[in-house]
């Protein structure tokens, strides 16, 4: 397992890598899996309304910010909620490693007029980003970045506030075929040293140290409805069919039910 140090410097590789703008920092099969993810699956996730659907469940959990502190962890040039949360909230905080994109968010809190609001370039572990107390860390797509898990564990509730929570979505490898998948691409994936999506043994980690309030799935069966829907079959049938399988996952209301999907999205209090 990585310790501080260590994490802290790959961070820095991380940083590179989302600063640079060099068309070869990926690599082919990189390049290719990214076609795909912001491609037919992005495509897919937009259609049957899955991407909105995440947002607009993040709203909810959100919930009346006047009265609090965030923290939007890891947001780059800003996530989908990062302006409304800005708006919205006491107090705002968007970190992310690079220098670049924080400043790109930056621009755009001061063009909205946010005057709660600040964007930092820092690294999370960083002694430099000495700001606590936050009644809400948002996460989306960051905390599977983290290879020692422990320590971040860790440093989220040094962070929280009592009885804080955490907004997170993240990538799973808990399904069989997703564990087969990620298994062929590893050896190819430029960015692997940061990219750790949660096992089994980490969810686990996660109902151990948090209290976890809400909990969807996304891509577990509806996962086999990206093929379905390439197929020469009725659209209306094909609609039916995967719309089905969508609020099945979106339904899903224990840990274990949730090893089948892709991705997970999960409202989490410190205990």
């Amino acid at each position: 397992m990585k310790s501080t140090e260590e994490i802290l410097e790959i961070n820095k590789k991380q940083k590179e890598f989302y600063n640079s703008n060099e068309a070869g920092k990926t690599n082919f099969i990189s390049t290719l899996w990214s076609k795909f993810r912001n491609g037919a699956l992005s495509d897919f996730r937009k259609k049957f309304d899955i991407k909105d659907r995440v947002y607009d469940e993040h709203k909810i959990w959100l919930g009346d910010m006047s009265d609090k502190k965030i923290l939007d962890l890891g947001c780059l040039r800003g996530n989908a909620l990062s302006l409304y949360m800005a708006e919205n909230a006491k107090e705002y905080i968007g970190i992310d490693l690079s220098d670049v994109a924080i400043a790109s968010l930056q621009q755009r809190i001061e063009k909205q007029n946010c005057k709660n609001a600040q964007a930092i370039a820092v690294d999370f572990f960083s002694p430099e980003f000495h700001h606590t107390n936050f009644d809400i860390i948002y996460a989306y797509g960051v905390l599977h970045h983290f290879e020692n898990f422990d320590l971040l564990v860790s440093r989220l509730q040094e962070k929280l506030s009592p009885n804080g929570i955490i907004i997170a979505y993240d990538p799973l490898e808990t399904s069989f075929p997703i564990k087969v998948l990620r298994a062929i691409y590893r050896p190819f994936q430029t960015d692997k040293d940061w990219e750790w999506p949660f096992t089994k043994s980490v969810l686990t980690k996660i109902d151990n140290n948090f209290k976890i309030e809400q909990i969807r799935g996304v891509l577990g069966q509806s996962k086999y409805g990206v093929l379905l829907n390439l197929l020469p079959l009725n659209d209306a049938y094909k609609s039916r069919v995967i719309a089905k399988m969508v609020e099945k996952d979106w339904g899903i209301t224990q840990l274990k039910e949730i090893y089948s999907c892709m991705h997970v999205t999960m409202l989490l209090r410190k205990i």
